[in-house]
C-alpha cells in the first residue's frame, strides 16, 4: 500500500508576493529529497492562503529497503606495508567501518587504488526521512522580505505557530515528529481566524481532500486555484446585481486571491461626481490604492467597484461602508490635486524641471529633457523616419513637465499619464499627447508599446539617455543587483524596436547616447543592450541560443532586420544542407581570419573548383541581394545553400594558402566575398550540431 504526508505550516499573514514563489520552493524541495531517498515516483502538491503553506505527497512506500553501500578508504599504499601487512591507516579505517581487516577488499578510485568495505545500511521509515527532509527544506526557502521574532534567534517569511505533519496510508494517522524555529509538530491546526477559529484534530482524516473539505467548513478554501474560481464567480454575481460587468484585470486578481483565507468581496460605491475625473485617474486611485476591482457599464468606468475581504460575508454592511469612505477619501485628494493642476498649462510648467534632480552627476530633468530631445532628433533622423519632427521636439520638451504636477506628487503611479491628459487638455496634437501619455509603455517585457511615432522614438531616447547616465556614473547592474531597473528599459527598447517598428541603428544610437554623457563606455552600453536582444530573441521571438547567437555575431542593431533574420534561420537550420554549409562556412571564416582578405583577381582562378565556386557565389550575391531587398530572409538563406557543394569540393581540391602569392591572395578574396555575403545574413558557423 502506499502512503501520504500532510504538512501545514501554519504563520502570521504572510505577503502576497511570496507565496507562488514559496510554493514552488516547498514543491520542488519536497520532490528533489525524496528521489534522493529513493522515494522515487512521489506525486508532490502545494498550496497556500494567507497564513499556510501546505503541502501533501502521495505515493509514498513505508520506508527505504535495505542496501549495500560500499565506503572507500586510504590509498592501498598507505593501507598496507610492502609486505602486505596492514597499516595504522587500514586498521583505523576497518574498526571505524566496523569490521575485521580481513574484510577489506582493494577497489578502483580515481586516483588508483585505495581500500574498500561493503556494508549493508538498513533503510528507514519514511516518517524519519520527512522529519528530516522538512527540518532542512523549511529554514533554506528564500523570500522576499523575512522576519525575525522571538529574542531574534527565528527568521522566516513570518512567525510560524503550528505544524500540522501526519503521515498514514488510507487515513492520515501517525504524527511525523518535526521541529522548526521551536516549534513542535502536532495533529491539529486552526480554522478561518475570524469565521471558526477552533481547534481542529486531522488525525484519522483520509488525505488531502478530506483535510481541505474540513478546513473550507472552518472558513478556509486552502486551494488557490479553488480561491480563484469562487473568487471570480462572486466578482460577476456582485456586478450583475448592479447591472454592470467587471473590467478584466488578471494581474490584481491573482494577487487579491494570495491576500486572503476565504475569497470573499464586497461592493462599494463611487460618488457621481468622481466619475467626471480622467478615468486613468479613477482606475489607479481604485485600483492600485484600495486594490478595487472596476465595474464597468457600457464600457465607462461605473460608480462601483469591488474590495476583497477575509470572510464569507459583510452581514451588516460595515466592511463596504468602510471600503467605500477610504475611496471617497482618496478621491476627493485625486479631485483636488487635478482641480489644482488644470489652473496652469502643461508647458509652463517645463521651467520648474530645473529644480528636479534627475541624478546627482547630471543635474536636473530640465538637462534631462534638452539631452533626449535631441537624442530622439538624431534616431528620426538617422532611420530616415517620416515623422513630425516639430511634434517630436514638442513631445520631448512636454516628456517630464507632470513631475512637478500635484497629481503625480501624490500619486506617482501617473507619471507620464497624467502629462499626457494635461497635454490633451491644452490642445496638444494626439501624437505628442499620446507621446507623453506612452513614455513609460512597455515594462520590459511586458505590457503594450506605445501608439505613435512619437512616443516610440521618445521612448527609446529616453531610455538610451538615462542608460548612458547612468553607466557614465557606474550605476550599471551588476549581477543580480538593478536599482534603476535599466534591464528593463534595455528590454522596453528593444520591444519597442521590434514591434513598432522602428528601424533605428542600436548601436549608432547607443553612440549618439554615450557622446551626451561623458563617462560612458560605448562597448559597455553596446554589449549591454546585445545581451537583451538576445534575451529577446531565445524568450520573446523563441528562437535557439545558438541561432540568435548566429545572427547577432553577423551584425545586430537594426532590431526587425535581427527579428527577422533569426525567425528565418531557425526555420530553415533544421534543412539537411545547412549542417554541412555550417562546417564549410566555419573553415571560410578561419581561413580568412588566418590569411586575409586578399586581393580579388578572377583571371588567376583556373581550377575547375574555384570556377565552380566563383559562379555559384555570383548566383548567390545576386539572388540573396534580390530577396532580402523583398524582405525575404528565409529564401536569402535558402539561397545560401547551393554554395554547400562548391565550397566543400573547393577545399578538396585547391590549396589556398600556397606558394604563389598572387593566386594565394585571389583565393582568399573569394573566400572573403563569401564570408561578406554569409554575414549580410549570420555566421552560420556558430549553429550547434543537430542531434541525428
Amino acid at each position: 500500500m502506499s502512503h501520504q504526508f500532510l504538512l501545514e505550516l501554519l504563520c502570521e499573514e504572510i505577503p502576497a508576493n511570496a507565496l507562488p514563489g514559496a510554493r514552488a520552493q516547498l514543491a520542488e524541495g519536497l520532490a528533489k529529497g525524496l528521489n534522493e531517498a529513493g522515494f522515487a515516483g512521489c506525486q508532490v502538491r502545494t498550496h497556500s492562503t494567507v497564513r499556510r503553506l501546505v503541502a501533501h505527497v502521495a505515493g509514498l512506500p513505508a520506508g527505504q529497503g535495505d542496501r549495500q553501500e560500499e565506503v572507500t578508504g586510504p590509498p592501498t599504499r598507505a593501507a598496507f606495508t610492502t609486505d602486505g601487512e596492514p597499516t595504522a591507516a587500514a586498521l583505523g579505517f576497518a574498526r571505524g567501518q566496523g569490521v575485521t581487516v580481513d574484510q577489506l577488499k582493494v577497489v578502483k578510485g580515481p586516483k588508483g587504488d585505495v581500500v574498500a568495505v561493503t556494508r549493508l545500511v538498513k533503510g528507514r521509515s519514511a516518517p524519519e526521512v520527512l522529519a528530516e527532509l522538512v527540518a532542512a527544506l523549511v529554514p533554506a526557502m528564500h523570500f522576499p522580505k523575512t522576519m525575525r521574532w522571538g529574542a531574534g534567534e527565528h527568521t522566516f517569511v513570518r512567525p510560524l505557530h503550528n505544524i500540522l505533519a501526519l503521515f498514514g496510508e488510507e487515513v492520515l494517522d501517525e504524527v511525523v515528529p518535526i521541529e522548526l524555529f521551536g516549534v513542535t509538530s502536532r495533529s491539529v491546526t486552526y480554522g478561518h481566524r475570524v469565521v471558526a477559529p477552533a481547534r481542529m484534530d486531522m488525525r484519522g482524516t483520509a488525505g488531502f481532500e478530506a483535510y481541505a473539505a474540513r478546513l473550507q467548513a472552518a472558513g478556509v478554501v486552502v486551494d488557490s486555484d479553488a480561491r480563484h474560481r469562487q473568487m471570480l464567480a462572486r466578482a460577476d454575481e456582485l456586478a450583475a446585481e448592479v447591472g454592470c460587468t467587471v473590467r478584466p484585470d488578471e494581474a490584481l486578481v491573482e494577487e487579491l486571491v494570495e491576500l486572503v483565507e476565504h475569497p470573499g468581496l464586497v461592493r462599494g460605491k463611487v460618488s457621481s461626481r468622481f466619475l467626471e475625473l480622467p478615468e486613468e485617474v479613477l482606475v489607479t486611485t481604485l485600483r492600485h490604492h484600495q486594490k478595487g476591482l472596476v465595474l464597468e457599464k457600457g464600457g465607462r468606468v461605473a460608480g462601483y467597484f469591488l474590495a476583497v475581504t477575509d470572510r464569507p460575508d459583510d452581514p451588516e454592511g460595515h466592511i463596504a461602508r468602510g471600503c467605500s469612505w477610504v475611496a471617497g477619501a482618496r478621491l476627493t485628494d485625486a479631485s483636488f490635486f487635478y482641480a489644482q493642476d488644470r489652473r496652469d498649462s502643461l508647458s509652463s510648467r517645463v521651467p520648474a524641471l530645473s529644480g528636479v534632480t534627475f541624478h546627482r552627476n547630471w543635474g536636473s530633468y530640465l538637462d534631462k529633457s534638452a539631452h533626449t530631445r535631441k537624442l530622439a532628433r538624431q534616431l528620426a533622423e538617422r532611420a530616415e523616419l517620416d515623422v513630425d519632427l516639430a511634434g517630436l521636439d514638442r513631445a520631448a520638451e512636454l516628456l517630464k513637465a507632470d513631475l512637478v504636477t500635484a497629481m503625480v506628487g501624490e500619486f506617482a503611479e501617473l507619471q507620464g499619464v497624467m502629462g499626457g491628459i494635461y497635454a490633451r487638455a491644452d490642445g496638444e496634437p494626439d501624437e505628442v499627447w499620446m507621446g507623453i501619455a506612452d513614455q513609460y509603455r512597455p515594462a520590459g517585457l511586458e505590457g503594450a508599446i506605445p501608439r505613435t511615432l512619437i512616443g516610440a522614438i521618445v521612448g527609446v531616447a529616453d531610455r538610451l539617455d538615462t542608460m548612458a547616465a547612468l553607466f557614465a556614473t557606474g550605476d550599471k547592474p551588476s549581477g543580480s543587483k538593478d536599482p534603476y531597473a535599466l534591464r528593463r528599459a534595455a528590454l522596453a527598447v528593444v520591444r519597442i524596436c521590434a514591434e513598432f517598428p522602428l528601424p533605428c541603428d542600436l548601436n549608432e544610437a547607443a553612440r549618439d547616447a554615450a557622446a551626451q554623457r561623458a563617462g560612458c563606455d560605448l562597448k559597455t552600453l553596446q554589449d549591454f543592450l546585445q545581451d537583451r536582444l538576445r534575451h529577446v530573441l531565445t524568450t520573446a521571438v523563441g528562437v535557439r541560443p545558438d541561432v540568435a547567437d548566429a545572427v547577432l555575431a553577423a551584425r545586430w542593431g537594426v532590431v526587425p532586420d535581427d527579428v527577422a533574420r533569426s525567425r528565418a534561420l531557425e526555420a530553415v537550420r533544421q534543412d539537411e544542407v545547412f549542417g554541412s554549409l555550417a562546417i564549410a562556412f566555419k573553415r571560410v571564416r578561419n581561413m580568412v581570419a588566418k590569411g586575409g582578405g586578399g586581393s580579388f583577381d578572377a583571371k588567376l582562378l583556373a581550377e575547375p573548383a574555384e570556377r565552380e565556386l566563383m559562379a555559384g557565389l555570383e548566383e548567390a550575391e545576386a539572388r540573396v541581394g534580390e530577396y532580402l531587398s523583398e524582405g525575404d530572409h528565409e529564401a536569402a538563406l535558402h539561397a545560401l545553400a547551393p554554395l554547400a557543394a562548391p565550397l566543400d569540393r573547393f577545399f578538396t581540391d585547391v590549396m589556398v594558402l600556397c606558394d604563389d602569392s598572387k593566386l594565394k591572395d585571389a583565393r582568399l578574396a573569394l573566400l572573403a566575398r563569401i564570408e561578406g555575403l554569409f554575414l549580410r545574413l549570420a555566421d552560420v558557423s556558430r549553429l550547434a550540431a543537430e542531434p541525428r
